[in-house]
């Protein structure tokens, strides 16, 4: 019988990646390694500044940070490569969720075809769990405890951040995935993008999508309290919203109403209006 195989797969850009590491050393990986044996997998850009209005980063990047994972499996890639690979430009004919100019969509375009580059080289060594993990982000939790019960489930299932379910979606952050197929429905979701956008007639929103592939497998996600902080290239720690279970809950169920009412292109239309005002 052989041991428990654990996947961590790290994706995106590693930006703030030496003021994270102490926490995803000490809360992820360790915790990960006392419950079985470990693989890292990474995929990231190879981006020498960034330029984000959103989130107010302007400047130049580290571009050997990456080597502070010491990942088992590594794979860098230039930026923009992936863009039409996706359908970047057929994308943005569904509307724009953060009304800047597609800079967000372009960002989630590149992180989804990252996490899915990780998840393919993961799932080719058939791990019995795999932990989905930013790595710009503080985890101010031990992952521990939520990595010991999946794995003692024997369902596929996702685990997911009981905080930020933003617009009656799900908390994408970071995730804990019991078994291959659960893994591959959260990892590779960004080829589902265009089927979102052409059947809930609205733009692609991260955390809807999430829902949606989950919902349309059958994956009722449980929640975890563990919380992380995404932390800016400069180092500046990003003041979160840990909202807890019930209102997340709130959130959700209300979410789930107005799609159903088939609310959600009105309010979306309403939304982009109100914002170019």
């Amino acid at each position: 019988m052989r041991n428990t195989q654990i996947a961590i797969c790290f994706f995106g850009i590693t930006r703030s990646l030496k003021h994270t590491i102490g926490s995803i050393e000490a809360n992820v990986i360790e915790p990960a390694r006392a419950l079985g044996t470990v693989r890292t997998y990474a995929h990231f850009f190879d981006q020498a500044s960034i330029s984000n209005s959103r989130s107010g980063e302007q400047g130049e990047l580290d571009r050997e940070e990456y080597r502070l994972l010491k990942a088992d499996r590594l794979r860098l890639e230039a930026p923009d490569m992936c863009l039409e690979e996706w359908g970047f430009e057929g994308l943005k004919d569904f509307g724009d969720s953060w009304n800047d100019g597609f800079r967000s969509l372009r960002n989630l375009v590149h992180q989804l075809h990252s996490m899915n580059a990780a998840a393919a080289d993961a799932l080719a060594d058939d791990p019995d769990l795999v932990i989905y993990c930013r790595p710009d982000m503080l985890y101010h939790h031990n992952l521990g405890p939520w990595i010991g019960r999946a794995l003692a489930s024997s369902e596929p299932g996702v685990t997911l951040p009981n905080w930020q379910h933003w617009h009656g979606g799900y908390n994408d952050r970071f995730a804990i995935c019991r078994g291959v197929s659960a893994a591959r429905i959260y990892g590779s979701r960004v080829n589902r993008m265009r089927d979102f956008c052409v059947e809930t007639s609205s733009p692609v929103h991260s955390e809807r999508l999430l829902r949606f592939v989950l919902d349309e497998a059958g994956i009722k996600p449980p929640l975890m309290s563990a919380r992380a902080s995404r932390v800016r290239a400069n180092g500046d720690v990003k003041r979160e919203r840990f909202s807890g279970p019930v209102r997340s809950a709130l959130r959700l169920g209300i979410g789930k109403t107005i799609t159903a009412a088939g609310l959600r292109p009105l309010l979306m239309r309403l939304r982009r209006n109100n914002n170019a005002r």
